[in-house]
């Protein structure tokens, strides 16, 4: 049967077909340009932040001599088994910790975490003016393996004990009040990064410094900003300065009206790594550390 349908329509109908494709193969490249490619640079970033670096670092000279790997294994492994309230201050350096609450993380540990796997010693990994010996703690975990960091260093008798704040990544306010319930001000244990994301009232990139800043306990990336020239800048600079691209990092941080969410102002560097020095923790000098 021959066809009835117009050539001049056919015609018609075929340049619309045509143009309908050119619109929609646009459409699917601008998602992918302004929304997949964005998402996926952030998971990859977040991803690579998050990744638990043990960069070399020169040995800090100490009068107190170092534990070998059998004594530090069995230094973390009695600090983690230890329910006893009176014996935590023996065997930790406590922090912003009380005796109970480093018990109860430690009683939640296989709920949490999982069982243990693994405990792997890293030996020196000195840094912030602090000689520090550390274990990797490998866990389980309930959906994916959990990894944490035991940091040694001795206190003033020369006594080894491990960093229970550095261990736990302690934030505070919890990382729930600081995303969800928008708590202007927070002391957090991070991993960041150089990073160039310039927006709301840290949109003038002459005037802030910007960083990316991950944490292995929240599944987002944040954007953490210090004014140019600053001594936060200095400081967060001098975690950088070695070249890996990422450090660890004890940071204060708050809000800064008109942000979004993910975006906040650095205040202060505490300490250029998870363990803030137990004879400063009342300094509270910032940009320094």
């Amino acid at each position: 049967m021959v066809s009835s349908v117009n050539p001049a329509l056919r015609k018609l109908i075929l340049q619309w077909s045509i143009a309908l494709g050119i619109a929609t193969a646009l459409v699917i490249g601008a998602a992918i340009s302004f929304w997949i490619l964005p998402y996926l640079r952030q998971r990859n970033q977040v991803a690579g932040l998050k990744s638990t670096t043990f960069e070399t670092r020169v040995r800090i000279a100490s009068r107190f001599p170092a534990p070998g790997e059998d004594e530090a294994l069995r230094l973390v492994k009695r600090a983690m088994a230890n329910r006893e309230p009176a014996k935590v201050g023996a065997l930790l350096h406590m922090g912003s910790a009380s005796a109970a609450e480093v018990i109860g993380f430690f009683k939640d540990s296989d709920k949490r975490d999982g069982a243990v796997t693994r405990c792997e010693w890293l030996s020196s990994i000195d840094g912030d003016g602090l000689p520090l010996e550390g274990v990797q703690v490998a866990f389980k975990g309930n959906d994916k393996p959990v990894e944490r960091l035991a940091l040694l260093t001795p206190d003033d008798n020369g006594v080894w004990k491990m960093d229970f704040d550095a261990f736990a990544r302690s934030v505070r306010p919890s990382w729930h009040e600081l995303l969800d319930n928008r708590a202007e001000q927070a002391t957090v244990r991070v991993v960041v990064g150089r990073d160039a994301y310039f927006n709301g009232p840290f949109r003038d990139e002459k005037s802030w410094s910007c960083y990316a800043i991950a944490s292995p306990d929240i599944d987002i990336l944040l954007r953490g900003y210090c004014k140019t020239g600053s001594a936060q800048e200095t400081a967060m600079e001098r975690l950088l300065v070695d070249g890996t691209g990422m450090s660890r990092a004890t940071l204060e941080i708050r809000r800064v009206e008109g942000a979004d969410a993910r975006q906040i102002e650095i205040i202060s560097v505490l300490a250029k790594d998870w363990v803030v020095p137990y004879r400063n923790l009342t300094a509270g000098v910032p940009g320094k550390f």
